[in-house]
């Protein structure tokens, strides 16, 4: 043989003796049978799909789970349908089966017909199971068991004596019965006495089983055949398996009908469910931008009423309103005075109000001649009053190169030249090394020999050197 071997040994039956079954402590020796059973399990499957029978391989839990309730005294290895096939029929018999039923046995190996290999303490067994949880393949049988030549068209149960004469071809070793009670020869199978061990099977809840079990003692002694001998055993069951197990090609119960309606009702109930799904995202993306929207108008109200009540506007900003001669109050307000009418420029309207239009509805006047600069008005009074006349420096008129003394301001009796007059009543001065403008009333002329005279420039002309004496 090309594959692991599976050669078990008295240490592999021991692991699973009652005492040790629910405890983990065990679970190392457990997992070391698992894993040679799994290795050989590959050479049974690559003899089953030559006969085109494809299956899955998956071993039970070597530890106490909730799948085993608990209890670890044996190991299994199960032959069944693929995953496609597990989950397209799980569909029907979840339909029917209660929570209680899912607490109660949450494994899934009752629900379909299998192929299997069993390790226990005492024994190992190679058999055909099919639990009467797993209705869709015991309906299969049953309608196989009870077919007339009205229903099939065919001579008096065809099926079922089809089914009778694979079990007498199976070796004489081989029995069948209801879970561990009686069983019978195969050889000795009728289609009377399967339908009772179908009845007892279902009365029990436990499955009907098919094989052939191999003593400790026996299995220790002829460990090294005995591998071969399982293997032959598990495909000498195949067409057991196939004549039962139900599919597309073994559909006794117009099963293929019903799934194609179940998919149909599946795919209906997808449809109005991504509708609804559809309705609801709608309704949510409406009511979000209402929310928003409720959002930014409260938003909106609250810098309303934080702004001040006038504010202006691009019509008080930028346009003019009529009535220009209207101050507040609609009283007139007087146009602001030119050239000689002298005074400084109008008050602009405060912020928000609107401006005078005098330039836009006065009359043109013609440009009048400058007058003489005004006196400052101290401050809080009103400058609309036209300014006096500024008196004339003291000492003489100023002209151009003239010693002036500043008479008031941050420069006060600082003495310095005027460099320029400008014709509106005030002089560029020359200080030193600055030069500044001032008015004409602030200065006084210095009169030749009073004072120092001033420097007309920034810098000082450099003293003439003295000749030296001669020796």
């Amino acid at each position: 043989m090309s594959h692991p071997s599976l050669h078990l040994t008295a240490r592999d039956f021991d692991a699973y003796a009652a005492e040790k079954a629910t405890s983990k402590a065990y679970s190392r020796p457990r997992l070391e049978v698992k894993q040679r059973a799994l290795a050989w399990a590959r050479g049974v499957v690559t003899r089953l799909s030559e006969l085109g029978i494809s299956v899955d391989v998956h071993g039970s839990d070597e530890h106490p789970s909730i799948r085993n309730k608990h209890r670890a005294d044996c190991q299994w290895v199960f032959f069944w349908r693929d995953q496609a096939a597990r989950d397209e029929l799980d569909r029907l018999l979840d339909r029917g089966r209660s929570i209680s039923d899912v607490i109660d046995d949450p494994s899934p190996y009752t629900r379909h017909a299998f192929l299997a290999l069993r390790i226990s303490e005492g024994e190992v067994q190679v058999c055909f199971a099919v639990h009467p949880d797993a209705k869709v393949d015991i309906d299969n049988l049953r309608a196989r068991l009870s077919a007339t030549e009205e229903a099939t068209g065919e001579p008096a149960s065809p099926l079922a004596a089809e089914l009778t004469s694979a079990l007498h071809a199976l070796p004489e070793q081989f029995s069948f019965g209801a879970g561990g009670g009686d069983r019978v020869a195969c050889s000795a199978a009728t289609r009377d006495a399967i339908t009772e061990m179908l009845r007892r099977a279902a009365d029990g809840q436990v499955p009907l089983w098919i094989g052939w079990s191999v003593p400790r003692e026996t299995a220790i002694e002829h460990a090294d055949i005995l591998d071969e001998q399982l293997e032959d055993a598990l495909v000498a069951l195949a067409p057991i398996y196939r004549l039962v197990a139900w599919s597309r090609e073994n559909d006794r119960i117009a099963l293929d009908r019903k799934l194609e309606g179940i998919e149909q009702e599946r795919a209906r109930a997808h449809a109005e469910l991504e509708a609804e799904n559809e309705r609801w995202r709608s309704e949510q993306a409406r009511a979000r931008e209402r929310s928003m929207e409720q959002a930014r108008a409260r938003g909106d109200e609250r810098v309303e009423a934080a702004l001040p009540a006038r504010r202006p506007t691009l019509a008080t900003l930028f346009k003019s309103t009529s009535g220009g001669g209207a101050g507040r109050g609609g009283e007139p307000r007087p146009a602001p005075r030119h050239g000689a009418e002298g005074g400084a420029p109008a008050r602009r309207a405060p912020h928000g109000e609107a401006e005078p239009q005098a330039k836009a509805e006065a009359p043109q006047r013609p440009p009048a001649e400058p007058a003489p600069r005004a006196q400052r008005a101290p401050s809080g009074e009103p400058d609309a009053a036209a300014k006096p006349a500024p008196e004339p420096a003291k000492g003489g008129a100023v002209e151009k190169g003239s010693r002036v003394r500043v008479r008031r301001g941050p420069f006060g009796d600082k003495i310095g030249v005027v460099s320029e007059l400008d014709g509106r009543g005030g002089a560029r001065v020359l200080l030193g090394l600055l030069a500044t403008r001032l008015e004409l009333d602030d200065l006084e002329l210095v009169v030749d020999g009073r004072d120092r005279p001033a420097l007309s420039t920034s810098h000082r002309k450099p003293l003439a050197p003295t000749p030296r004496r001669a020796r």
